[in-house]
């Protein structure tokens, strides 16, 4: 769930996306002054070996104790039983795909009962969306990804639900009547008899608020008994139907942007969801910058989505632009290592939660120049950072959807639409997810899908496959700490995201070469322990000096 649509900085900040280039041609955008990113004509030119295998090469590791987790839109995932829509069913019989990607964690989007088709206005908290399947299908599903070593986190929308739940209908009638008594539902929502900001009418002369759509009745989250129906909420679906995590949607709005008495409900959550499995974790939508997110860490939630670092992000700070070198290199690692010590501080235990873009923004695709290689540079980015990165259904296929074709259609749909699975075998295609909206027919899509990619050599997908693979190797990188190291390997030319991951135990340097050429650094570390060679060149660490293909990433002790 995005931010409410009359946040006038939230337009601000869409506005500033839509100034992103969306070409498929060479990039465009003016380099940031100063950069030096045209290169030393006079530099000899670094000859690397080539890399002779015929595909990125994977080590065989335990991806259960990885920590990469995948978004998925149920509704347009994979059909089971041909009736149009996703279902449990369907991601059941895809776990081999997730577990083979290296997946720790799957994030399903809202899959309670709801009259829209994405469930963001709940109806019903105690079930599941009967065109998902059953409780059955579900807990089905739970099992057969803890089998696979990989958990199910699920959308947790408590800041409102729908106009069609029985709690908001039956406080309606206790407002009405004046009901005070014991079990009294009037308080559960917040209700006046006259017009005000924030409100919407419901019955003539009778007002409620809802700060997102007048189908969301906001919660009144001070009422004792919502507090008690929460707790409900969570035993039923951490100790009963197995669940271990929550993604909580729109935590800056529980009281609508109040810092301190949104971080007293969090800390409500925590321990309310840790007395039922002391390893349940949460992951907060807090769509803000990180000035105000990090005091959010002051709470006990887990972790936060680093809104700033993904598409739309500020220049220095956001991972597309380091990946296409539009930003200072330098800047970028030095933001994302003050990032990361400020929240330590504050939350020794919570972790950032990075990704490129998610269902409530457009595609990262349409953010990437010249082919797939920035995509490639940007998941060896944020695939190798602290916390747990995030990465949305089809982004490994280089899926698209953006607003851009109807500059006048607000909704999300056409970011959330069917992923492909082949471009020759539609089987588990899912139709369209707002069936009344005939422009989507007209939607472009991409052609190959994930079986295509999957045999396709060095295709993106694969280099998903490749970076989570390494990632895998050190579970340590979940909690590391951060330095940046550029200013240590002092290279005339911006173009290294470089930094040091490390804890009591454990140290490693991840070099990425972000430029269009082969280059020769000073060494960091004495062994090159990995490698992720986008350029399909072999990197050589011989006599204090590093040589890095293009576009590719380099990991050393």
């Amino acid at each position: 769930m995005k931010k409410p649509c009359k946040s006038l900085l939230f337009l601000l900040n869409i506005g500033f996306l839509s100034l992103v280039g969306c070409s498929n041609n060479q990039p465009s955008e003016p380099k940031e002054e100063g950069n030096n990113q045209g290169g030393n004509e006079e530099q000899t030119q670094i000859v690397l070996q080539e890399d002779k295998n015929e595909n990125y090469v994977f080590d065989k590791v335990d991806n259960s104790t990885g920590s990469m987790s995948y978004e998925i839109f149920v509704r347009s995932f994979y059909d089971s039983d041909k009736d149009g829509i996703g279902d449990f069913n369907g991601i059941t019989q895809n776990l081999d795909y997730l577990k083979d990607l290296g997946i720790k964690t799957i994030w399903l989007m809202p899959i309670m009962p709801s009259p829209s088709y994405h469930g963001y206005d709940v109806s019903d908290y105690f079930n599941v969306n009967p065109d998902y399947g059953t409780l059955s299908d579900f807990d089905n599903l739970v099992k057969s990804a803890e089998d696979q070593g990989i958990d199910i986190m699920i959308d947790m929308v408590l800041n409102h639900c729908s106009t069609e739940n029985d709690y908001f209908k039956d406080s309606f009638i206790d407002f009405l009547d004046n009901n005070t008594s014991a079990d009294s539902m009037k308080d559960w929502f917040n209700w006046s008899n006259k017009s005000q900001s924030g409100y919407q009418e419901y019955r003539s002369g009778k007002y409620y608020e809802c700060r997102f759509d007048r189908s969301m009745p906001d919660f009144n989250l001070d009422s004792p008994a919502v507090r008690n129906e929460i707790d409900k909420m969570c035993k039923f679906w951490i100790k009963d139907h197995k669940v271990k995590g929550f993604r909580l949607d729109a935590v800056l709005y529980y009281y609508q942007n109040d810092v301190n008495k949104n971080v007293d409900f969090l800390n409500f959550l925590s321990e309310t969801t840790k007395k039922y499995d002391k390893d349940f974790y949460m992951v907060g939508e807090a769509w803000t910058n990180d000035l105000i997110l990090e005091r959010y860490y002051n709470s006990k939630c887990d972790s936060f989505f680093a809104f700033d670092n993904a598409t739309g992000g500020e220049l220095n700070s956001s991972i597309i632009q380091a990946a296409k070198n539009f930003n200072s290199p330098k800047k970028f690692t030095k933001t994302i290592e003050l990032r990361e010590e400020g929240q330590k501080k504050l939350n020794p235990n919570g972790y950032s939660s990075y990704f490129l873009s998610n269902h409530d923004q457009d595609r990262c695709s349409s953010s990437f120049t010249k082919g797939e290689i920035y995509n490639k540079v940007a998941a060896s980015i944020y695939g190798l950072l602290p916390g747990t990165p995030f990465m949305y259904y089809g982004e490994e296929i280089s899926m698209v959807g953006d607003r851009s074709s109807s500059p006048d259609d607000f909704s999300d749909v056409k970011r959330r639409l069917p992923m492909i699975r082949s471009s020759k075998d539609k089987t588990g295609q899912c139709q369209f997810p707002e069936q009344n909206r005939k422009d989507l027919d007209t939607t472009v899509q991409v052609k190959s899908g994930v079986f295509d990619k999957l045999s396709e050599n060095y295709s993106l997908l694969n280099h998903y496959k490749k970076v989570i693979n390494v990632r895998n190797k050190y579970p340590f990188i979940k909690n590391a700490n951060f330095k940046s190291i550029v200013s240590d390997i002092d290279y005339e030319e911006n173009v290294l995201v470089a930094y040091k991951l490390y804890d009591d135990n454990n140290e490693i340097y991840v070099i990425t070469n972000v430029g269009e050429e082969n280059i020769e650094i000073k060494a960091v570390g004495s062994q090159i322990v990995d490698s992720i060679n986008t350029a399909k060149l072999i990197p050589e660490l011989k006599d204090g000096k590093l040589k890095i293909g293009a576009h590719s990433t380099v990991i050393l002790k």
